[in-house]
C-alpha cells in the first residue's frame, strides 16, 4: 500500500471573474465524488482526502479551481481511473482545435511520500496564487514558473468567494470521517 499525491484539474472548473462568485464548491466536490464513485470509490479499500484551491490565469483571466489530495490503498487506483472520463481525460487540444490549457489533468506521484506532515498541509491552502498561461509562437504550451499574488480585484474576490464557504465545503473525503480525536479510518485498508 502507498500514500501518493494527487491533484485533479477537471475540465469543466473553469470559471471567469464574472462567474466564480455563482461557482458553488459544494456542487462541484459532490460532482467530483459521484466521478470517484462511478470509477469504483464504493468497494475500494482505502481512503482519499482533497481540498479544493484555485489559480488564476491572468492572461485568459479565468480561475482554474482544482483539488489536491492523497489518496491511499485501492483510492489510488480509483482516482487514477478518473483519467477514463471526459472530464479529467488528458488532452493537448480543446474541441475547437486550441491547445488545451491543461494538459494533464489526472496528476499523481509515483514515489513515496516522505517529509510527513509537509505535503498534507498542501492540502488545504488559503492562498490562490497567479499563474500565466499562454502558448508560445511555435504552438507549445508555456507556464510562467513563479507564482505571483493575486492582482486587485481578482484577490478581493477570491476572498468574498472563499468566505462564503466552511472547510467542509472545501474538502472531501472518502473512507475517513473526523472525529474528535482526529481523523478515522471508515473502510479497510486492505
Amino acid at each position: 500500500m502507498r500514500l501518493t499525491k494527487i491533484t485533479i484539474i477537471p475540465a469543466s472548473w473553469e470559471f471567469t471573474a464574472e462567474q466564480l462568485l455563482a461557482a458553488n464548491p459544494v456542487l462541484l466536490m459532490a460532482a467530483l465524488r459521484t466521478a470517484l464513485y462511478e470509477m469504483g470509490a464504493a468497494t475500494a479499500t482505502g481512503w482519499s482526502f482533497l481540498g479544493l484551491h484555485g489559480e488564476f490565469d491572468s492572461v485568459a483571466r479565468v480561475y482554474r479551481l482544482h483539488v489536491h489530495g492523497i489518496a491511499y490503498g485501492g483510492m489510488v487506483q480509483v482516482v487514477d481511473r478518473l483519467r477514463t472520463l471526459p472530464n479529467y481525460k488528458t488532452s493537448r487540444w480543446l474541441p475547437d482545435g486550441n491547445p488545451s490549457p491543461v494538459y494533464r489533468r489526472v496528476r499523481m506521484t509515483r514515489k513515496p511520500v516522505k517529509r510527513l506532515p509537509r505535503p498534507l498541509t498542501y492540502l488545504v491552502q488559503s492562498y490562490w496564487p497567479a499563474r500565466a498561461l499562454w502558448v508560445s509562437e511555435e504552438g507549445k504550451r508555456r507556464r510562467a514558473r513563479q507564482k505571483r499574488r493575486l492582482p486587485e480585484p481578482y484577490h478581493s474576490q477570491v476572498l468574498l468567494w472563499l468566505d462564503r464557504w466552511s472547510i467542509d465545503d472545501l474538502t472531501l473525503m472518502i473512507g475517513l470521517r473526523v472525529t474528535k480525536a482526529g481523523l478515522q479510518q471508515t473502510k479497510p485498508v486492505s
